[in-house]
């Protein structure tokens, strides 16, 4: 794909970490959790915990709020230290912090959904906003709106997402690349006009803004856990290749993104790929398939190049 689709000049001064702002987000909850037979957390009780939070406290509340799902491994990693390993006071710190967080219903894990099983302890929690987040959310303008319990499915799905935004962060603060925005759903999804006028969208689980001195590449990611049928795959590259003809992205931001499909295994590759043989010859370069755990080495190799 020749470069001037995939690249431009950046823009100065991106703030990394916004605060919420104004919208609405969708959330998951189990149905047994405490979202569904929540306490009545009064407005004086919400005033405390507003003023216990600290800076760190709120950008966390955001993320979780943005990912809609996290694991504490997620959340330490973003937070605290990428290597808990090589850090262990840092992790420690961090397990403290998202106690607090979950005691005050700041966050609220998931029942019965850690990661590992119950060996796995607190480290593989599972973190959602939880009531008095929510209502702390809503006081600055960002409205959750809550859904039904997650399937397995989805909550695989979340938690991979989440993943490849923690590996960005974190590759970001080791020097690997330069990371200037990065959104995720809804945000990240795309409307535009289709034949006839009908309005469609195009829907990416993430999309990134990476620096190279003073230009950046745009990319739309979809992390692929092989669960869709290779027609699906085959409809959701027609639909950004008519997102691509349609002109929209281009016209608000001068040029289109590339498209990195992660998927998890070199099987899962080929059959992608030969998905996306059958697109156009042209329309091919608009699309790049790694393995998930190649997705920021990609991203990072596209920018030096």
């Amino acid at each position: 794909m020749t470069r001037h689709i995939a690249r431009r000049i950046a823009q100065p001064q991106i703030e990394r970490n916004p605060r919420p702002v104004a919208g609405s987000l969708e959330f998951s909850t189990g149905k047994d959790s405490a979202f569904a037979s929540s306490i009545y957390i009064t407005a004086s009780r919400l005033d405390r915990i507003a003023a216990e939070l600290t800076e760190q406290d709120w950008l966390l509340l955001s993320f979780v709020a943005d990912s809609r799902l996290a694991t504490s491994r997620q959340l330490i990693r973003r937070f605290w230290t990428d290597d808990p390993k090589a850090n262990p006071a840092s992790a420690r710190a961090g397990a403290r912090a998202l106690k607090r967080l979950s005691e005050w219903r700041v966050l609220d894990p998931l029942p019965g959904r850690a990661r590992g099983g119950v060996r796995g302890g607190s480290a593989t929690l599972i973190y959602a906003v939880g009531v008095a987040g929510a209502k702390l959310l809503a006081r600055r303008g960002l409205h959750l709106r809550r859904l039904g319990a997650p399937g397995e499915r989805h909550i695989n799905h979340t938690l991979a997402c989440t993943g490849a935004v923690v590996d960005l962060y974190a590759a970001d603060t080791r020097g690997d690349l330069d990371l200037i925005e990065v959104q995720q759903e809804p945000a990240c999804h795309r409307a535009f006009l289709g034949a006839w006028g009908a309005r469609l969208w195009v829907r990416p689980d993430l999309f990134a803004r990476v620096g190279v001195g003073a230009l950046e590449d745009r990319w739309f990611i979809e992390i692929d856990l092989a669960t869709e049928h290779t027609g699906t795959l085959l409809a959701k590259a027609n639909r950004y290749l008519a997102h691509y003809r349609s002109g929209s992205e281009q016209q608000e931001a001068g040029i289109y993104p590339r498209v990195a499909w992660s998927v998890p295994d070199a099987r899962r590759a080929e059959q992608l790929e030969k998905v996306l043989r059958r697109l156009p010859g042209e329309a091919q370069k608009m699309f790049v398939v790694c393995l998930r755990d190649e997705l920021v080495a990609l991203l990072a190799d596209e920018a030096r190049s």
